[in-house]
């Protein structure tokens, strides 16, 4: 075929103007550096929509200061990602489709836990998808609206006439590649050097509120928000902190941490009397600390106050209790650690901020802890969690923790009849409740046994329970699916009320003293969903007070017949009017289950039992104070002096050794 003749024939059938857009296609074409600047701005322009789009419904009416932080922040990463890609159709398309897919994990993380993507997240990767099998996901129409938008950034790419970026020859290619390269690192250092001299907070007024990560993400944007997260994750020291001010703070609580030396692996300790009489033989109780996976009453909430949602074995065994009542968490949805971090280490996330983990973050060997306290005391110290070791560095934590041995998912993979023993095809709570009771048999002396169970874990849309166990809920402010969602959630945790029955009929047929500490951990993700149905209302801009709704959990601190006889864990339901501490929160129940069991105080377990009189709770939102008024941390009521000691006296143990 004759090209001249083609070419005669296509001017010889073409108008002026089709003639006239051919030849300034074709003078864009002869330009690298205008294509390439076109996809520059069309990639930044929608990766920022994209970044957004699928989960923040508050795209539109995002203040514009704000939009552009976020739209500079993606055009210095587009502008490495590119150079480093060779300034390349497909760079331009993998930075894009980047943003896309973490705009869809965040629809999806909103819907499971109720905050988007924060920069610990990213340690915990492996962990998520560990158990994430129980969760249903469906894309909603904005993520396949956001799908169709790439999509057709796609095919523009493929049609934007884009010329090489470099000369035919190898020298040629080889410098460009290298000038590209440096460029990319030039730029990279610039934006670094940028994120760690400038408090973003400060620069562009972006705060992350802890009890509403989401609210901020949607109005000062995602990229803005996670760095801004970012800068926080290294904790900064309190104000006037120092060392031995902490010291000092410890001391005036030491005189209870003294007294009581039970030294050695033995259940006696001898105790004289004032008369010089001969010693009494006192007897350690074995204790077993349950944090039972999102147990929490969800009668609760309106609509279902005499619902299959109450707990109702709970509610009996805690008017029997020593202590019980109402625990404050600083997880929902997920963050299982998290509660794990503040019952073990009487520490707050108050103090730390919401967003982070600090079992994937920080080394905590050597710090404080019940676990650690209770192994120097004589105690052997045990951990349950019929998951994977590595979950949430669990492996790694429990050691530095303390504990001796860490019963995982494989201890109960190796029992004859594992299968059998699975409710949800997650291992039973029973089953771990069968695995402490061996551990305290099998022992000499007194045993601690922390027992995280798996058995409720969400989500609750696996259709796994038989219609027969399954219960039935009756509220009008639900529609079908949320009413699915929590019948099988209350039915996870009926179930484990019927295991709890079963640990109970066992400790109470034992002759050694045991005493039982439980609680949940958190309450499920759909419990942000669940309050704005039942309440008529959204979760934000709402009281403290009922902020906490979604953040409490039940707990209690309960003896056997043999510990309450020895004087450990002794309710008194007829008594003083029923358990002590109604209102607590997890960071308290280490040291209020020394007290339970008349064990010696830490120095640091000791200064918690005085903060936590004038502070009775305290989690990442704020603080209830002993009127039983909840308050911000930028609220002063009169408990400032405490909020501060603590501070100190907690970056002392975890950060200051």
């Amino acid at each position: 075929m004759n090209p001249g003749h083609d070419a005669s024939r296509r001017s010889s059938t073409e108008g002026p103007t089709t003639s006239l857009l051919r030849r300034a296609y074709a003078l864009f074409a002869s330009s690298s550096i205008a294509t390439q600047t076109l996809i520059a701005l069309v990639s930044i322009a929608l990766a920022f929509v994209l970044l957004e789009l699928p989960w923040n419904s508050q795209l539109l009416a995002m203040d514009s200061a704000y939009a552009t932080a976020n739209l500079g922040i993606l055009a210095l990463l587009f502008t490495v990602s590119f150079l480093l890609g060779q300034r390349t159709r497909t760079a331009a398309a993998v930075f894009v489709g980047a943003c896309l897919l973490t705009g869809i994990a965040n629809h999806f993380i909103v819907e499971f836990k109720g905050q988007p993507i924060v920069p610990a997240d990213l340690f915990a990767l492996g962990t998520a998808a560990s158990v994430s099998g129980g969760y249903v996901l469906t894309p909603g129409g904005r993520v396949v609206a956001c799908c169709a938008l790439y999509g057709a950034y796609l095919v523009l790419l493929r049609f934007l006439p884009l010329a090489a970026a470099h000369g035919p020859g190898t020298a040629q290619r080889a410098g460009a590649v290298a000038a590209n390269l440096l460029c990319a690192l030039a730029f990279a250092l610039v934006g670094a050097n940028h994120l760690s001299t400038t408090d973003l907070h400060e620069a562009y007024g972006c705060t992350v509120d802890v009890w509403d990560v989401r609210g901020s993400y949607a109005s000062q944007g995602t990229a803005l928000c996670f760095l801004t997260r970012f800068q926080q994750l290294t904790p900064s020291e309190p104000a006037a902190y120092s060392a031995a001010l902490a010291d000092e703070l410890l001391a005036a609580d030491r005189a209870r941490a003294e007294g009581d030396p039970l030294d050695g692996p033995t259940l006696v300790q001898a105790s004289y009397e004032a008369d010089g009489a001969q010693p009494v033989e006192i007897v350690r109780p074995h204790i077993i600390a349950v944090m039972n996976e999102t147990f929490s009453d969800l009668s609760a909430y309106p609509g279902l106050e005499d619902s299959a949602a109450r707990t109702r074995y709970v509610h009996t065994l805690t008017e029997q209790s020593a202590y019980g009542g109402t625990a404050y968490v600083s997880a929902l949805g997920g963050g299982t650690c998290n509660s794990e971090f503040e019952f073990l280490t009487g520490a707050t996330l108050g103090n730390l901020g919401g967003g982070e983990y600090p079992y994937m973050l920080y080394d905590l060997d050597g710090a404080s802890n019940l676990a650690d306290h209770l192994a120097r005391l004589g105690y052997g110290t045990h951990a349950i969690h019929p998951a994977e070791a590595s979950n949430w560095r669990r492996d790694m934590v429990y050691d530095q923790l303390g504990f001796e041995s860490f019963d995982d998912i494989l201890t109960f993979k190796a029992l004859p009849d594992y299968e059998e023993s699975l409710f949800r095809r997650l291992v039973s709570d029973r089953r771990t409740y069968e695995q402490a009771l061996k551990l305290i048999d099998e022992a000499e002396g007194p045993q601690f046994v922390f027992d995280v169970t798996i058995q409720n874990h969400g989500g609750y849309e696996t259709q796994l329970i038989d219609e027969g166990e399954r219960s039935s809920i009756s509220c009008d402010a639900l529609d079908q699916t949320a009413r699915n969602e929590l019948e099988e959630f209350v039915s996870c945790i009926n179930a484990s009320e019927d295991d709890l029955r079963f640990l109970v009929n066992e400790l109470r047929a034992r002759q050694d003293p045991i005493v039982l500490c439980f609680f949940g951990d958190h309450q499920p993700g759909f419990a942000d969903r669940l309050y704005e149905r039942t309440y008529g209302s959204s979760i934000d801009g709402v009281p403290l007070e009922m902020v906490q709704r979604r953040f409490s959990v039940p707990y209690f601190i309960w003896g056997n017949d043999a510990a309450c006889q020895l004087g450990y864990a002794q309710g008194a339901p007829g008594g003083h009017g029923g358990p002590a501490a109604p209102h607590s929160s997890l960071n308290y129940l280490g040291s209020l289950l020394l007290d339970a069991c008349a064990l010696p105080q830490s120095d640091y377990s000791a200064f918690l039992s005085t903060i936590r009189q004038a502070i009775p709770a305290i989690n990442m939102n704020g603080y209830m104070t002993a009127d039983e008024s909840w308050h911000w941390f930028d609220q002063s009521a009169g408990a400032d002096e405490q909020l501060w000691q603590y501070s100190v006296v907690q970056f002392r143990n975890l950060f200051g050794r």
